[in-house]
């Protein structure tokens, strides 16, 4: 349970950078990526047709499986805007992974997730939920950002917030505001996503 919700609170913490109306190309969640993305990106990665339909078809499911629990999450809550108990620089410090990952993803991949989040926040309801369509295609991009990139600066981005900890404040803070069967669901919908991603990762 401790490694769902450092995992699932990774994710979160990645999914509300890359959501955020001034969304940066650059900061791509480490699946996310989860977070975190629009579909149809293969042919702009110049990977196998084949990994490109499994991504696609991957975020689909992983989106279906997790939608209920993006639902449940109170995406009002300033709480996903930072991280608790974290000095700022260390923070800059785990930010700037990303940037570095985000430099070396496709452009085209990195506009395509671009434009999925755009298309998302325009289409968000009054609480910032997603449409399942928009989530999808979100998935789906960031899929093929993350799979543009090679996984050593995947892993560089994962184990810079991973020191934070964010499983002893932010996880049980969100596995109590959520249904549990639910965030275990999108734990291991997320897990067979990654699987897929790092398949066809350069």
């Amino acid at each position: 349970m401790a490694k769902r919700a450092r995992v699932i609170s990774i994710l979160a913490v990645g999914v509300c950078f890359c959501s955020l109306p001034a969304f940066v190309p650059g900061p791509a969640r480490p699946a996310r990526s989860m977070a975190p993305a629009a579909a149809g990106a293969l042919s702009m990665l110049g990977a196998a047709p084949a990994f490109a339909d499994k991504i696609d078809d991957a975020a689909k499911v992983l989106s279906e499986k997790s939608y209920p629990f993006l639902k449940e999450i109170d995406w009002t809550s300033d709480v996903y805007g930072k991280l608790p108990t974290q000095p700022p620089l260390e923070v800059l410090k785990a930010i700037n992974t990303m940037l570095k990952m985000g430099a070396s993803m496709d452009s085209a991949a990195l506009k395509s997730g671009a434009l999925a989040h755009s298309q998302a926040i325009a289409n968000m309801d009054s609480k910032g939920v997603a449409t399942l369509a928009d989530y999808t295609a979100i998935n789906a991009a960031i899929g093929h950002m993350i799979a543009s990139v090679p996984a050593s600066q995947t892993m560089d981005v994962y184990n810079a917030f991973n020191k934070f900890s964010l499983g002893k404040d932010v996880g049980p803070y969100m596995m109590s505001k959520v249904d549990a069967a639910d965030a275990k669901a999108a734990y291991q919908a997320l897990m067979d996503f990654k699987d897929v991603v790092k398949a066809s990762q350069r």
